[in-house]
């Protein structure tokens, strides 16, 4: 009889292993075939209660809220959750923001420190090979795209309600974004990206869905899935919208390239996307008409809570200072990228900045004030 149970609890624990591990095919390959809708409904609502309880993503973004070739799919491809919300446009021209959440890194996790072996190319092409992570530095030479060619970033439409007007637009955007940054982009931190879209033209099912992931914006106008690699929008009038699928791609891009990234440098990029060949035409500009720009310091370490409570503020002056370096300094601009793609689940730091800069914050800020005063 003991045998027979043993036979039979080791039986049990085969078969619970092997289920566990079919789920998990499953789950990984789900967006291959189509699964019963029970199964997919277990795995959204598993998705939703790991992300309700470990990780909110950087909710977010304002009113108005990019790239080349379309694919027009209905597949429905679902993986994890969360990131970017936006904001329908307030009466004052602006949108109203969510505060940034904390989240568990996912996509950048470092190596073991131990029998890690690093190895680079740097900005003369030189291949380096060492024990240790390379420090970056002023001094730094980053070897940069110059060109990011249309079919590096794919628009993979999941549904059939945008204007054919608007999906043209986007791409053309997207490309007038990718061909500024190119100028700052390092080389090697370049993958091609798939930036999937869903919208919705009713508010109800925009909403509906929203609250699968634990969103409950009432006055939001589009988000990011991190996890699920998803722009989720709804549709206004076609600038708006067009305004927020640019935003929300460039954090598509981001998240690809870069991976984790500090608030102010990940909102400035995407902010600065929607009008990156025209800076006259950002809505930001008549903001500074009668507003100054945070310190620098208060916008490089600023908080969850400093976001949710001067939104406006941090999104313009992330928006400026971009706008500065890609101006002004590109060098120290392709740096923090760098710098972003390589530091694993940390962010750029006031401490980082100084380092790559060459010189104190006070020096920092005094450029970029000269800067604002002459431009803006």
């Amino acid at each position: 009889m003991a045998s027979r149970n043993g036979i039979g609890a080791k039986l049990l624990i085969i078969s619970g292993v092997l289920i566990i591990n079919s789920l998990g095919v499953l789950y990984l390959s789900r967006n291959n075939f189509k699964l019963p809708e029970f199964l997919n409904f277990a795995f959204d609502f598993a998705e939703a209660k790991f992300y309700e309880e470990s990780e909110h993503d950087n909710l977010s973004h304002r009113a108005s809220h990019s790239s080349p070739t379309i694919f027009t799919e209905q597949n429905d491809p679902e993986n994890k959750a969360y990131s970017e919300v936006k904001s329908i446009q307030s009466n004052t021209g602006f949108g109203d923001h969510a505060a940034p959440h904390a989240y568990k890194c996912l996509d950048k996790i470092k190596p073991p420190e131990r029998k890690t072996i690093y190895t680079w190319t740097d900005g003369k092409g030189v291949k380096h090979i060492s024990d240790s992570p390379r420090k970056l530095s002023s001094s730094t030479s980053v070897k940069v795209a110059k060109i990011i060619n249309p079919d590096e970033i794919s628009l993979n439409f999941l549904s059939h309600n945008l204007p054919f007007d608007v999906q043209r637009a986007l791409r053309e955007r997207v490309q007038d974004a990718l061909d500024v940054f190119a100028l700052v982009t390092p080389a090697e931190s370049m993958t091609p990206v798939v930036a999937n879209i869903r919208s919705f033209s009713a508010q109800d099912a925009y909403e509906k869905y929203s609250k699968r992931f634990n969103f409950s914006m009432p006055r939001s106008s589009g988000f990011y899935l991190s996890g699920k690699n998803e722009s989720v929008i709804l549709i206004r009038d076609n600038e708006q919208t067009l305004q927020t699928l640019t935003h929300e791609v460039m954090h598509t891009i981001n998240r690809h390239w870069y991976g984790q990234m500090a608030k102010w440098l990940n909102e400035g990029m995407a902010e600065y996307s929607e009008s990156s060949k025209n800076l006259t035409k950002s809505a930001w500009v008549n903001h500074f008409k009668s507003n100054q720009p945070l310190a620098l310091t208060s916008l490089f370490e600023g908080t969850s809570n400093s976001w949710h409570k001067d939104s406006h503020n941090f999104y313009a002056s992330s928006w400026a200072f971009v706008a500065f370096l890609m101006n002004e300094d590109q060098d120290l601009m392709s740096r923090l990228l760098l710098l972003e793609g390589e530091n694993g689940c940390k962010e750029v730091s006031v401490r980082d900045i100084q380092q790559l800069y060459g010189n104190n914050i006070e020096a920092l800020e005094s450029d970029f004030r000269r800067w604002f005063r002459k431009n803006l």
